[in-house]
């Protein structure tokens, strides 16, 4: 029978304690990036305490004789992001405070990067284990509001009712969808769509663990949120990973086209389309004077703004992002940053994912950041970025047995 020594019980190895910081930082860093309604009022700072924590995590490791961040090859991506994100305070004008906070975000960015890679399976697990036990709470609450059953509330509003809800602690209901007989599921966050592409994510640097009970809950929860962003970049990460993992995926698309043509199919004939397969996902499908119904990620004013901007002589840096409130995607990104932001951010993608080992890896990752690119653009919010990072760079093939907290 093995001993348990006494003094593990109250003494934290340096190692542990330095990755417990780490995680205490991406951990703010990957929630405050999705604004969940506890952390609105810190929603402009909460990267000062997630660097904080890096901070210290780095010089508690630099003590250590096994470093925890030893990449040397950090320099040229984070140079890229450094410019890119100078860029983007620039061509915006941003006030003072976006210098301060940007500082914040290199501490964050450039340990990422510097980042033991045998150790980012462990970081995603992390996560997906802190997002799955909020839903596992969350969503079991939500169908209960769904069947109808008296769940205590209050109302909120998002900085200048731009977002108005009602909070139900656990899981929040816009209320534009208050009459709805099924509101889509967005948690704790803003919008379902941010919920379901960070879930995505995860789910794809979990490549291989997806039985795992963690990740079943957050495909389950993807499920749930009726993102049709959400499903599209599942679809390609359920044959990009199987890509990766070097499997043959011809039976597998087969099966799976099978799958979604019985289930098109079966949502226009159930109750004569009146189903919310139909109604919440196939009618954002229909094509509409040219253009897909669900593509309503910009305004008619945006667009005639945009077409406008096309041939103006502002096409190279942009103009002021505050014209493009309430849109987003590629055209809102060009918009605001110009070809020459285009340009930065491509680098910035090429110098971070041209150091991967994995080049399949690495491919995967690149289509899901274009995909995402060119929906919302947001491809820098740490809910999107880390995971795609562990994603692409992840060497080990095992998470660790001691709850991702190895011992020194």
């Amino acid at each position: 029978m093995k001993k348990i020594k006494i003094d593990s019980l109250y003494l934290i190895s340096r190692e542990r304690l330095s990755i417990g910081l780490f995680y205490i930082g991406i951990l703010i860093a990957f929630y405050g990036s999705m604004y969940p309604w506890f952390m609105w009022s810190v929603d402009s700072v909460y990267m000062i305490p997630a660097a904080f924590f890096v901070f210290i995590s780095i010089n508690v490791s630099s003590s250590l004789k096994k470093q925890l961040f030893k990449r040397n090859d950090f320099l040229f991506p984070l140079i890229c992001y450094i410019t890119l994100g100078l860029y983007q305070i620039i061509v915006n004008k941003m006030v003072l405070n976006a210098y301060f906070a940007f500082i914040f975000n290199i501490v964050i960015f450039y340990s990422i990067f510097r980042y033991d890679t045998k150790l980012l399976l462990n970081v995603s697990t992390f996560l997906s284990k802190t997002m799955a036990v909020l839903l596992s709470v969350s969503l079991p609450l939500y169908i209960l509001y769904i069947l109808g059953f008296p769940l205590p509330y209050v109302n909120i509003q998002y900085h200048d009712a731009v977002y108005s809800f009602s909070n139900y602690y656990f899981f929040l209901v816009d209320d534009r969808a208050l009459f709805e007989f099924f509101p889509r599921f967005n948690s704790v966050f803003l919008e379902p769509a941010h919920l379901g592409t960070a879930l995505v994510v995860l789910l794809q640097a979990q490549r291989g663990y997806w039985k795992k009970w963690y990740n079943v809950i957050l495909l389950t929860s993807v499920i749930f949120t009726f993102s049709l962003g959400a499903y599209i970049y599942l679809i390609f990460v359920v044959f990009l990973n199987s890509w990766t993992n070097g499997k043959k995926i011809f039976k597998q698309f087969a099966v799976s086209l099978t799958v979604m043509l019985s289930v098109v199919a079966g949502a226009f004939i159930y109750n004569e389309g009146d189903n919310l397969i139909h109604n919440l996902i196939l009618l954002r499908l229909e094509v509409e004077d040219g253009d897909i119904a669900g593509n309503n990620r910009v305004s008619s004013d945006f667009e005639m703004d945009y077409q406008k901007f096309l041939n103006s002589n502002q096409f190279l840096f942009g103009t002021d992002f505050e014209q493009t409130t309430g849109a987003s995607g590629y055209k809102v990104y060009y918009y605001d940053y110009g070809a020459v932001g285009i340009l930065l951010l491509f680098a910035f993608y090429v110098a971070v994912l041209s150091r991967a080992k994995n080049r399949r890896a690495a491919v995967s990752t690149a289509v899901i950041a274009f995909l995402i690119f060119g929906v919302d653009a947001f491809v820098l919010w740490y809910n999107r970025f880390i995971p795609l990072f562990c994603s692409a760079f992840r060497e080990n093939d095992e998470i660790d047995s001691v709850s991702e907290f190895p011992e020194s």
